[in-house]
């Protein structure tokens, strides 16, 4: 599998960011939010939203690239078969920050797959 998010692991429909809202499980700390749902699929989908009124363009676009690249990079290590969204809410959260807290949150939602 490519190391890049390819275009079937985006999430990218009005219609199957509602029905990952609508049907599934929520886990939630401190600056963020993972709303999952299984997805029947042999491959996670993934997107970043993000609370309103948050910051400028600028702030909104560099917060959601930080977190496409910690997904891109953990992404060998979730479970396959899940479609996830990530809510972003506003923080002055650096790099490291966000990925505690993705890291948390998969874990938390037992979606993070441990190697002994």
């Amino acid at each position: 599998m490519k190391r890049s998010l390819t275009r079937k692991e985006r999430l990218k429909t009005r219609e199957d960011i509602s029905r990952v809202f609508s049907s599934s499980a929520k886990v939630s700390c401190t600056g963020a939010k993972l709303v999952y749902n299984e997805n029947m699929l042999e491959f996670n989908r993934f997107a970043v939203t993000l609370v309103r009124k948050y910051g400028n363009a600028v702030i909104r676009n560099r917060s959601k690239r930080i977190v496409r690249e910690i997904y891109r990079n953990l992404k060998f290590n979730i479970s396959k078969g899940y479609d996830m969204v990530i809510v972003l809410y506003p923080g002055n959260y650096s790099y490291s920050q966000r990925l505690e807290q993705f890291s948390y949150l998969l874990k938390k939602a037992d979606l993070l797959i441990t190697s002994h």
